[in-house]
């Protein structure tokens, strides 16, 4: 699991409030028509991590949950316009040491938790989807051929 107590405690902090359930250390919900979830991952090379996010129509998710890897559109915090390079560098392990714990947790909600759910929670419909992957999202955005044409229309 994740190294980074202050962020899963921030994530359950924000999160539940808006309905979200969790489960490992991921936070997932159904609103409107798209299953959306929130992921935090543990780096595969140091103790740093990184925040997936991914939606899919409600029709795919099984008895209400669906892993990020089977989500049809995905994309890390790292593509969302309104988190700065600095926010992200928060995610790292040597940007982490040294640093209080208040100070950190407090950081964390304001620069990383607070921003994802600000992007995520009006999310209730593939129209909402769409509008949020063209005005608020940039760089690498996996989105599923299956429900691409939906997703893409008008681009």
């Amino acid at each position: 699991m994740v190294n980074s107590a202050p962020l899963l405690e921030v994530f359950d902090e924000v999160f539940r409030p808006l309905g979200f359930r969790k489960k490992s250390g991921s936070w997932y919900r159904t609103s409107g028509d798209i299953y959306c979830l929130v992921g935090v991952q543990k780096s595969s090379w140091d103790e740093s991590c990184y925040v997936n996010v991914g939606f899919a129509p409600t029709g795919t998710t099984k008895d209400g949950w669906l892993p990020e890897n089977k989500c049809l559109v995905r994309f890390r915090v790292d593509a969302i316009t309104s988190i700065s390079r600095e926010a992200l560098e928060l995610l790292s392990e040597g940007r982490r040491e040294g640093v209080r714990p208040n100070e950190l947790r407090s950081s964390l909600m304001e620069k990383i938790a607070v921003p994802v759910a600000l992007l995520v929670d009006p999310i209730r419909s593939l129209g909402d989807l769409q509008s949020l992957l063209q005005s608020r999202v940039s760089g690498q955005v996996f989105i599923h051929r299956e429900i691409r044409e939906a997703v893409l229309d008008g681009e």
